[in-house]
């Protein structure tokens, strides 16, 4: 069993140095993209003490996978470890998702602020940045919903090891599934790096204009 690499591009990259603002859409759209940017603080706080987890739970699995059931209480003790840092790397993904989530009503600011701005080129360009960082969350939602699945396939992967009536074609076809799913979790991950990706690009591409439109 693979456990998910759930390694996510670091959030919104802020580039704000070297502008020079009025009271312009400019200046309020920088106002909010530093503020998605500080709520999206513990995204990036938990994404080292989460892949350090996964990789013990990784370590634990195959020395689990090592030990048979006649080794129980030793195979118990490791099973209860792994199970605790599963609870853990979950608690992590939670605080992650909490800070993610949060920054929804900053993005609502933008649209507010497509609504007062006059020159169409302007809206176009806000409209662009605020699809953008509202497609990033659903990509992001997929991920912990793929997410959240897997770890609960693995949890029940865990029960079955110590388990006397699980046999070894059982606890296969669980590993087999485990391993199909991760599969979904890395594709729901790259999904969610391209968007953070685009999200950086249209944002440097519309800061760049609104710079040159205030000139």
């Amino acid at each position: 069993m693979k456990i998910s690499k759930y390694i996510l591009i670091c959030s919104i990259i802020l580039l704000l140095a070297g502008c020079n603002f009025g009271d312009s859409t400019e200046q309020k759209l920088s106002t909010i993209l530093s503020e998605i940017y500080d709520l999206e603080a513990d995204y990036r706080d938990v994404q080292e003490e989460l892949a350090d987890t996964e990789s013990k739970e990784q370590a634990n699995f195959q020395q689990m996978m090592e030990l048979t059931k006649d080794q129980k209480e030793e195979l118990t003790t490791m099973v209860e470890d792994t199970a605790t840092l599963l609870k853990t790397r979950l608690a992590l993904v939670e605080k992650e998702a909490v800070s993610i989530k949060s920054t929804s009503e900053s993005i609502k600011q933008i649209s507010s602020l497509v609504s007062e701005t006059k020159e169409a080129s302007e809206k176009e360009s806000l409209k662009e940045i605020e699809t953008s960082l509202n497609e990033r969350i659903k990509a992001y939602e997929e991920v912990t919903t793929n997410y959240n699945e897997l770890a609960n396939m693995q949890q029940e992967l865990y029960k079955m090891l110590v388990d006397e009536s699980a046999d070894v074609t059982t606890i296969q076809e669980q590993v087999k599934e485990v391993n199909l799913h991760n599969e979904l979790v890395q594709q729901s991950v790259q999904k969610f790096n391209d968007a953070t990706i685009r999200v950086n690009e249209v944002k440097e591409e519309v800061l760049t204009s609104l710079q040159k439109d205030a000139k």
